[in-house]
């Protein structure tokens, strides 16, 4: 079924402006203006005028042009172009051009498929009569804020993302009026047996794998190709003279500040925790071979030369049924939300009147 298009009365006083414009343009055009042999003047203008209005008709229609229709309420081109537009927004540059149709067209069937859902929930909620308080949208925003990055305001956040407070707030509540919908159709007993978490833990045993780590620190000293013998002989003495150091009882974290090379140097050259796979191989090798907290002998890499002391090495094991039967619990809970979520909406828009228009492939 096709949908009629629709032509706003802003629409229609946009068309009138730009005619207007355009009959004024017209008066002060020259008067001696070069006719062909076939068109007296007046018959040129007329034309030009003609094209431009069908343009601006042309572009007014299809600007409010219906994409798709639920339940009554209408979704325009011209909002799709606005979305489209802002979910772009500072990355486009980053976008290849010759992939650039096919970023709008992904971002317009995700738009309308978001449209339709959105609304059909919106209107559940209103048959229900659900509605949160201002207590609980204040916590919401409180809870969004606190995620917000470090150094950053809400405000800015929301500048980059191109949304205003207004809008956050309006998502806000449409989330927790959702969230109530959802639970009202939770009538069954969601949570999972015994045997159904052990069935899961035994079909999934490689999930709860931990692999070999070690948590280490060192002090490096870079040194390249470029570098000539003189140099090289320089900086494996400097390196030597720092292990004597650290043998003799120095502070390794006060070593590695004052002499590393590696930014983990502005930490005491602490690397953190790792796994096998994440560093170098000569490295790697002598981080898992060591003993805890023992200084190692110095070792060369492509990046120079180190010492390495290993604070904690944790071999691998797998974590027990016991260890993770609250995670799998949560897992299979999520696992049924969803899945009765999925099937209520599914319901719904099988109920509903969504009708397409008919150049309108997002359906497909």
């Amino acid at each position: 079924m096709k949908l009629s298009t629709i032509t706003s009365k802003h629409s229609l006083t946009l068309v009138l402006i730009f005619c207007l414009t355009l009959l004024i343009s017209i008066a002060c055009e020259k008067k001696d203006v070069p006719a062909t042999e076939n068109s007296p003047p007046s018959k040129q203008v007329d034309e030009k005028n003609s094209t431009k209005k069908d343009n601006t008709s042309i572009d007014e229609a299809k600007s409010s042009r219906v994409i798709v229709e639920v339940n009554g309420i209408k979704l325009t081109q011209s909002e799709v172009d606005t979305m489209i537009n802002r979910s772009l927004g500072s990355v486009k540059d980053r976008i290849p051009q010759d992939q650039m149709e096919k970023a709008k067209e992904n971002i317009r069937k995700q738009f309308v498929e978001n449209f339709i859902t959105r609304t059909l929930l919106t209107q559940e909620a209103d048959k229900q009569n659900i509605v949160v308080s201002d207590d609980e949208v204040k916590k919401a925003m409180s809870e969004v804020e606190a995620k917000v990055p470090q150094g950053m305001t809400l405000e800015a956040a929301l500048k980059q993302s191109g949304m205003s407070m207004e809008e956050m707030r309006e998502n806000i509540v449409f989330s927790l009026r959702v969230n109530k919908l959802f639970e009202s159709q939770m009538k069954t007993d969601i949570k999972p047996s015994d045997e159904e978490i052990k069935k899961y833990y035994n079909d999934n045993k490689k999930k709860f794998d931990t692999p070999e780590k070690a948590h280490a620190r060192h002090i490096l000293i870079k040194s390249d190709d470029k570098d000539n013998e003189k140099i090289k002989g320089e900086k494996k003495s400097k390196i030597d003279a720092l292990r004597k150091q650290l043998l003799e009882g120095a502070d390794f974290e006060k070593l590695a500040k004052e002499n590393s090379d590696c930014p983990s140097g502005k930490k005491g050259g602490d690397l953190g925790e790792f796994s096998r796979g994440r560093m170098v191989k000569p490295f790697e090798e002598a981080a898992f071979s060591q003993k805890v907290n023992e200084i190692g002998q110095v070792i060369q890499t492509k990046f120079g030369y180190h010492i390495i002391q290993v604070i904690e090495h944790n071999e691998a094991k797998q974590k027990t049924l016991v260890e993770v039967k609250d995670t799998i619990k949560q897992t299979l809970e999520n696992q049924k939300k969803q899945e009765i979520t999925k099937n209520y909406i599914t319901g719904i828009k099988e109920k509903a009147k969504i009708v397409y228009g008919t150049d309108d492939d997002s359906k497909k």
